[in-house]
């Protein structure tokens, strides 16, 4: 019988809320946890891994082609996650590693909710006001005005699986009026469309120059990074105020901070910074212009349980020889 060994790597949640999931892996294998530096290199993250037949994966490390190169007997790449951009999918296939991901649905609701609630606590000067309230200071409340959210005009870029989702609950937040898209690839969940005919689709020039509140829901690749720079944060409507749940590297944060400087830009609202953990002395951290949580978009207690059972089948199925769900480097 194999004697499997299961890595969970970088991942605070898997088996800890639920541990019912990492009983479950205990009765294929040894299971251990591994905390690694978000940039540890390729080799070195082989070494740590080396012997392990199948990983659960969090947003970071880097899965690079230096990784599969010193790695050996690894099989299985499960992400904790529905994003993949951290795993270089072809040098995976060329040396016969699965990798998997979590279906969107079990993130939609949870990451594109949490998109909302930042926005909202932000333009509302919610973690502020809260904090003033706690070192006792309630004469200071007029200190925290914020911003209504009916009858202002929205905008999505990136209008996938999450993206659609914020655009509905935009458009119930808005009164009815029109939500602005723009999508960079044109990846609108299929029939979205025309079943919601107030998604009006627009160039970014427009929905910049347009909008009060713009999510981020782009996805990461050469072509997103740092879409909102310098250059496009100018052409935005003044006091805008921005929400991504998305990847950090979608903005260039130090055009962020100097349009929020100048007030061009209102807020910006973010689950996730090009750089994680975020350094303790990042400006975005000190300034009450800015709302940012440590990448728990997916922090809900459906969400979890949905990842770490999509994790779990994962693993069971490899080894009981039964076909993988979403699995990707089968489609290369």
């Amino acid at each position: 019988m194999t004697e499997y060994k299961i890595a969970v790597v970088n991942s605070s949640s898997f088996g800890q809320v639920f541990k019912e999931h990492w009983t479950e892996l205990e009765k294929i294998g040894t299971v251990d946890r591994f905390m690694v530096a978000p940039d540890i290199t390729g080799k070195d993250l082989a070494a740590k891994l080396q012997g392990y037949q199948m990983v659960i994966a969090s947003v970071t490390p880097n899965f690079t082609e230096e990784f599969f190169d010193n790695i050996e007997g690894l099989e299985l790449i499960s992400r904790h996650g529905i994003g993949f951009n951290s795993v270089d999918l072809k040098a995976a296939k060329e040396h016969g590693v699965k990798v998997t991901i979590v279906p969107p649905l079990v993130e939609r609701d949870a990451v594109a909710e949490n998109a909302l609630a930042n926005l909202m606590s932000l333009a509302r000067q919610t973690p502020a006001a809260a904090a003033r309230e706690a070192a006792g200071h309630y004469e200071d409340r007029a200190n925290f005005m914020g911003h209504q959210f009916n009858g202002k005009q929205y905008g999505v870029i990136g209008c996938g699986n999450i993206g659609s989702r914020v655009a509905e609950l935009f458009h119930l937040l808005s009164g009815g009026m029109p939500v602005l898209i723009t999508d960079p690839h044109s990846r609108a969940r299929e029939g979205w469309w025309e079943q919601n005919p107030w998604a009006k689709l627009v160039s970014l020039d427009e929905l910049l120059e347009k909008s009060d509140y713009i999510s981020l829901n782009a996805s990461l690749d050469e072509d997103d990074y740092h879409m909102l720079n310098e250059e496009t944060l100018a052409k935005t409507k003044k006091g805008v105020y921005f929400t991504n749940c998305a990847r950090g590297a979608l903005i260039d944060e130090d055009a962020m901070m100097a349009a929020v400087k100048s007030g061009q830009v209102g807020g910006y609202a973010t689950d996730t910074m090009e750089v994680e953990p975020v350094p303790g002395d990042h400006p975005f951290l000190h300034d009450d212009h800015f709302l940012v949580t440590p990448h728990t978009s997916a922090y809900t207690y459906e969400c979890l349980f949905g990842m770490g059972e999509k994790c779990v089948s994962d693993i069971k199925n490899w080894v009981s020889g039964k076909p993988l769900v979403r699995e990707l480097t089968s489609q290369l």
